[in-house]
């Protein structure tokens, strides 16, 4: 939502997607096309819950990829210690879906894809507890907004899509379907 309200948009309705993402197989399907489907069906789910709305449904999903894995969010502090410890000093992918349904219809749908080159992680900073807990629920196991971003050696790409979404895709996004600010 934060991300949202930087390009401006003030009456922001967040709305919890009744889709269960685990019913997606995701070995039998790329990783770009995962993506925006679950982006895809995030946003259906939205608008079967409003039925009738005037504006726009946004809707995002975020993956990071390296050699043939999937870096899922994760609830685990084990698994974000594994995750960060796979991702040290090497570049691994950010792949965002994002989705929009107007209200008068039209559907756009878009893959971004970012590149991020991290330094190597030291088994010390590997047992960070702040670090850990902050990569807690997100892809990849890290913010980089946040304390991970002191590894960050250089990214290829758009910064806000490893955020979240890709603000400035999202726009081009909605001006092609009509939105005026």
């Amino acid at each position: 939502m934060q991300l949202l309200k930087q390009l401006g948009f003030k009456n922001i309705q967040p709305i919890d997607p009744e889709f269960d993402e685990r019913k997606i197989e995701k070995k039998n399907i790329s990783i770009q096309k995962l993506v925006v489907a679950l982006s895809y069906y995030k946003a259906q789910s939205a608008s079967k819950k409003l039925k009738k709305f005037d504006g726009y449904i946004i809707s995002g999903d975020t993956e990071v990829y390296r050699c043939k894995e999937i870096f899922s969010k994760t609830n685990s502090k084990v698994q974000v210690k594994k995750y960060l410890s796979k991702l040290s000093g090497r570049k691994h992918f950010v792949y965002g879906g994002i989705t929009i349904i107007s209200s008068n219809g039209r559907i756009s749908k878009k893959l971004v894809k970012t590149e991020v080159f991290f330094n190597n992680i030291s088994n010390k900073e590997l047992n960070d507890t702040m670090l850990i807990e902050e990569g807690l629920g997100k892809a990849g196991g890290y913010a980089i907004q946040g304390l991970a971003s002191k590894f960050v050696k250089k990214i290829k790409g758009s910064y806000t899509n490893v955020v979240g979404l890709s603000l400035s895709d999202l726009y081009q996004m909605l001006k092609g379907i009509g939105f005026k600010n």
